[in-house]
């Protein structure tokens, strides 16, 4: 999660950066990763910023799949 409203993707064997998902107005209050490693879900919002959505990005292109929208409030934990 972070408050530049970005989610980065690691290579925990380089310790390199693989690529960052942008597209949340708000800063990012959770991730996941499904259980085949393929996709993630991340979670947004705050107090100040309205943008209480759910993410699904495609972990190999690093492209968004869909934004689930629709929350009252912000999104503060997604699992899958």
């Amino acid at each position: 999660a972070s408050d530049d409203k970005t989610v980065k993707i690691w290579d925990a064997k380089t310790k390199q950066e693989v690529c960052t998902l942008r597209g949340h107005a708000a800063r990012v209050n959770s991730v996941a990763f499904s259980p085949d490693s393929k996709y993630v879900a991340s979670g947004s919002g705050n107090v100040f910023i309205v943008d209480e959505s759910v993410c699904i990005w495609d972990v190999s292109t690093g492209e968004e799949v869909c934004c689930l929208t629709g929350h009252s409030k912000r999104v503060t934990c997604v699992a899958y």
